[in-house]
């Protein structure tokens, strides 16, 4: 036999193409088995609830097939499906799920509630199937809010709905919020929306804190639990706002606190919860060596006089903004009871809160107590009581440019200043600055605030369909501002104290009737007739006194007599409303509803006491038409469309009467006149026409989209008259009118839903322009134009209420070191000249919103929330003393280090120091005028849920652990560096997008635990 020799290369060729084909061999095998797996048949059983109870009725088909059951009315169901292939859940009012067949037989799966479609609303004087809803109304609720730990009720507004802008005055603990619904609606009349606690309208007026070294607007519902808030319903549009007639021109704001349900056994909830919090952002200032280093270069060019030997030598120095801030810490517990049986309902919840602020001397505590009761005596009676009561304590810290404001002065002071001697002594203040290390430790500025919020309420059946309710609500509130001033820090006096009490007073007494009836199931009727009256009052009484013998001593009583002084006020108002609002429903898809209201309130004068503001609305639900039925990827789609009218009532009291004071003339007392009567002046109405659209499609997204057009008219200003009476120079008189026009758009994707992860993200956009129609008897521009005001901001004729108007800034020229503008002419000057002011920007942004985002994977949660604003510019009007190397006694950023200093210098942030304009390059001008646009990362919550197994060995039904973080992530322009863009200096209707001296919020991280049983 002849033996076959074969080489290396083929004895390796021939062992792998025996590989080759066992590997596609155990490929082919491992697909049959696969093939069989998937393609196996199998009878998948198993229960539906929602939760806490089963779900009969629940439609389930295999996905692309027409194989579909029912749950029976135990929830349970059967239903044959190959593994790996899809099974769909949908019910009315829970939200459709997919979920992908196991290798087993046995599949429980829970059902989440979908309030797009059947959420009932709270609307004026009632509650709305959101269905069936016909205004433009934003709902924030429990989904939103459970998450988020905040300081007070606004800032769960934040980022949460189209078309509200809330924004924060500074970072300091209780200090005040601005909201704006849709834009700007007034000028010189209050602009903040109306507030209704429960049914009862709140005192929201901003408080202003007299004490310290600068006045701080103060927040009125910092004293407000928010761990008691159940939702918001935010009433956007005429039709939803007009049956709160005279105060419902800048929207109104509906909070509901929690109640308890029937029938439902008592649940107790313990929350705890800790936090830590430090500053976001602030301006790099120049250190030690570097200040002493710019002063010794520019000493004899910036200050003319001699320095003292050693002035610029190294010596030890101080971090200032280190030592007015710290990390801030914050502990919060509350607690509720709640449920109910046949015919009663409770809830009890009580929270402690004390925080202290990243600013030192800035903290909070605040006691809180809540009881919500109602009771049904019989068949036609029901009575209850919704009563919150509060203790807040709040040691403030002032805001601004003055020798007292911890964050202002602590970057303008010089780093070789020192706070303390050798021995821990203060060392004396520096004349311009003080010394603010020495003001937190040694001066009090203590706000305390009690506040009794809430009602009563009994509602009767008097006959079929008809029902009658008496509301009485209180809101009551002391406040009491304690101010002392250590001798250390007083300027010429041994000390000084001031002490204020203000007592704010509302009563409402509410009665209504309302009516609902259905007939031949496709006419549904619903009416409300009603009256409502409310006096206010506001009482306030001011002592204050210097020289004492001892900063021990803190009354003001202690004071040196002849230096002591005081002062005493009182001012009230009420308000009458007869008000009606009706609606027709045919066959669940035409729906129209009106309302009107008739005020008269004591603000206006007699010849005006009285308007009328109503509304009409409509809607058609076109996916319950029967040519909509075959369009099984439309579930819902809605048109609505209203017009209507309100109004506008925050002016002071008796702005009609003519008002008169004391004065002096040739050595003797005497009365002088310092503002004209007017009893023809009325209220400022808005007109609003509001077109919306909403659908559903594929059981997944979620769009409403409202366009709008508010028209404020008799806008309420002073007219400037000729001067007579005694030097007066203006007439308060309804003149002048404005337009708010815009698009909200909110959408919402289911993006992934199954048993065991969900994702549902959530978009809002608010876009708004407004723009000055007329302003009768004001000033002319150089093109014709009305306008009004002097400064940085300006409101002229055709543009927007907050419009910029600055001397352009061109730059430092390379060439010769002086600081340029531009003229009227469009050519650069060395020549600063307020005359060459032009129209540069707006503070109004473009648009506005929020991006939410919920991801559940089994007991894991994970939440976050972007708020973002874009297009608004912001002018930085602190930059003029953290920019000015002229001021030599003070810091400045470190920008100013790139100072010219010789030809070719490129971008030079500071002219030279020989050149004239080195004294005035800080000047108001576009230099500081900014694109104020930012996305923050508000709010980021990660949660668990132990296995409900484990948490019922332990005793409970429900343990949460969370841990949250707030205003983490900030993305804005570079140009922005140490600035909080999410602010405004301005509470009122104008100078939005002038940002002054105001703290930045804080970021905090909180770790906490939920607990149920």
């Amino acid at each position: 036999m002849e033996l076959e020799i074969k080489n290396e290369q083929q004895v390796f060729k021939e062992i792998k193409i025996m590989k080759t084909k066992k590997l596609l061999l155990l490929v082919f095998f491992l697909s049959l088995v696969t093939q069989f797996s998937f393609g196996q048949v199998k009878k998948i059983t198993g229960t539906v609830t929602d939760g806490a109870q089963a779900l009969p009725g629940v439609n389930i088909i295999v996905k692309g097939t027409s194989n579909g059951v029912q749950t029976d009315f135990n929830g349970r169901y059967s239903i044959d499906a190959q593994v790996g292939s899809t099974l769909i859940f949908s019910y009315v009012g829970m939200r459709t799920i997919e979920v992908i067949v196991p290798d087993r037989t046995v599949m429980n799966v829970t059902l989440e509630s979908d309030n797009t479609l059947n959420e009932v609303v709270v609307v004026a004087y009632g509650t709305q199937s959101k269905k069936k809803l016909v205004q433009s109304i934003s709902v924030v609720g429990q989904d939103e809010l459970e998450d988020l730990r905040v300081v007070s009720p606004q800032e769960m507004l934040q980022g949460q709905a189209s078309g509200v802008q809330v924004i924060n005055s500074s970072g300091v603990l209780g200090a005040s919020t601005a909201i704006r619904i849709r834009g700007t609606a007034s000028i010189s009349s209050g602009g903040q929306p109306l507030i209704v606690i429960d049914g009862v309208p709140v005192n929201d007026g901003i408080i202003v804190d007299g004490g310290g070294a600068a006045p701080l607007p103060l927040n009125p519902l910092a004293d407000i639990d928010p761990s008691t808030i159940e939702s918001f319903s935010v009433l956007k549009d005429a039709a939803a706002a007009a049956i709160y007639g005279s105060r419902g021109s800048n929207g109104v704001i509906l909070i509901t606190t929690k109640k308890g349900k029937k029938n439902q056994n008592t649940r107790v909830n313990i929350n705890s919860s800790t936090s830590w919090s430090k500053l976001t952002d602030i301006h790099d200032v120049m250190n030690g060596t570097q200040f002493n280093a710019f002063r010794s270069e520019f000493a004899n060019a910036i200050y003319p006089f001699p320095t003292p030997p050693g002035f610029f030598d190294e010596r030890e120095e101080f971090d200032w903004i280190d030592g007015v801030t710290r990390k801030g810490f914050s502990k919060d517990i509350s607690f509720d009871i709640s449920g109910g049986n046949e015919k009663t309902t409770y809830f009890l919840g009580g929270s402690y809160k004390d925080e202290e602020g990243f600013i030192v001397g800035n903290s909070i505590k605040r006691y809180g107590i809540r009881l919500n009761l109602a009771h049904d005596v019989n068949d036609w009676l029901q009575v209850g009581a919704n009563i919150g009561l509060t203790d807040t304590y709040t040691d403030l810290v002032p805001t601004g440019l003055a020798s007292g404001v911890p964050i202002t002065i602590a970057q303008l002071y010089p780093p070789h200043e020192l706070p303390r001697d050798a021995d821990g002594n203060f060392l004396p203040k520096n004349p311009a600055l003080g010394n603010v290390i020495a003001t937190e430790a040694l001066n009090k500025n203590d706000l305390l605030n009690y506040r009794t919020l809430g009602n009563i309420f009994a509602e009767i059946d008097l006959f079929k369909n008809i029902k009658y309710k008496t509301d009485f609500g209180v809101d009551i509130g002391k406040i009491e501002v304690l101010n002392r001033v250590a001798e250390f820090n007083s300027a010429g006096t041994r000390g000084f104290a001031s002490n204020s009490i203000d007592q704010q007073k509302r009563f409402t007494f509410t009665n209504t009737l309302n009516y609902n009836t259905t007939f031949n199931n496709e006419h549904s009727i619903n009416a409300t007739v009603g009256m409502s009256f409310e006096n206010f009052e506001v009482k306030s009484l001011g002592v204050s006194g210097n020289d004492f013998l001892s900063d021990d001593l803190i009354n003001v009583v202690s004071s040196e007599v002849s230096t002591r002084d005081g002062a005493n006020s009182r001012t009230e108002s009420n308000l009458f409303g007869l008000f009606a609002r009706g609606g027709y429903n045919y066959k669940g898809k035409y729906i129209f509803e009106g309302s009107i209201r008739r005020d008269g309130s004591s603000k206006f004068g007699k010849n005006n006491r009285y308007g009328n503001f109503w509304a009409i609305a409509g809607g058609w639900i076109i996916s319950e038409e029967d040519f909509m039925q075959n369009l099984n990827w439309v579930n819902f789609l809605k048109l609505k469309v209203n017009y209507g009218t309100s109004g506008n009532d925050r002016i002071g009291n008796f702005s009609f009467l003519a008002g008169f004071g004391t004065t002096g003339y040739n050595g003797a007392q005497g009365v002088s006149q310092l503002s004209a009567a007017n009893p023809d002046l009325k209220w400022e109405k808005s007109n609003s026409f509001d077109a919306g659209l909403e659908f559903r499609l594929f059981n997944r997204l979620n769009l409403n989209l409202d366009y709008y057009v508010k028209r404020t008219e008799d806008l309420i200003l002073n007219q400037p008259i000729p001067f007579t009476n005694g030097g007066i120079g203006s007439i308060l008189k309804n003149v002048g009118n404005m337009e708010n026009r815009g698009v909200d758009l909110d959408i919402s994707v289911d993006v992934f839903k199954n048993v065991d992860f969900t994702w549902r993200s959530s978009l809002n956009l608010g876009f708004n322009k407004n723009e000055v129609l007329s302003l009768p008897g004001a000033s002319k521009d150089d093109q014709g134009r009305e306008f009004i005001g002097t400064g940085i901001s300006r409101i002229i004729q055709g543009l927007s209420v907050n419009t910029i108007v600055l001397p352009r800034y061109v730059g430092v020229n390379s060439e010769t070191g002086h600081a340029e503008w531009l003229d009227a002419n469009d050519n650069p000057t060395t020549n600063y000249d307020q005359a060459n002011r032009v129209v540069v920007g707006n503070g109004d942004p473009d648009f506005t919103g929020g991006f939410t985002n919920n991801f559940r994977y089994k007991n894991f949660n994970l939440n976050f929330l972007f708020n973002f604003s874009v297009g608004n510019d912001i002018y930085l009007d602190n930059m003029g003393f953290l920019d000015n190397a002229a001021v030599f006694f003070a810091n400045q950023r470190t920008a100013v280090l790139n100072i010219w200093r010789q030809p070719g210098d490129i971008n030079a942030h500071v002219p030279s120091a020989t050149s004239p304009t080195f004294y005035n390059y800080t000047n108001q001008s576009t230099r500081y005028l900014k694109d104020g646009s930012y996305a923050r990362l508000k709010n980021i919550t990660l949660s668990y849920n132990l296995p409900k197994k484990i948490s019922n060995e332990i005793g409970f039904t429900k343990v949460k652990l969370y841990t949250s973080a707030r205003n983490v992530l900030t993305i804005k322009s570079d140009e922005l560096k140490g600035i909080d863009p999410e602010l405004t200096t301005a509470i009122g209707n104008t100078g939005v997008g002038v940002l002054g001296y105001s703290p930045p919020q804080s970021k905090s991280y909180t770790l906490g635990i939920t607990l149920t049983f």
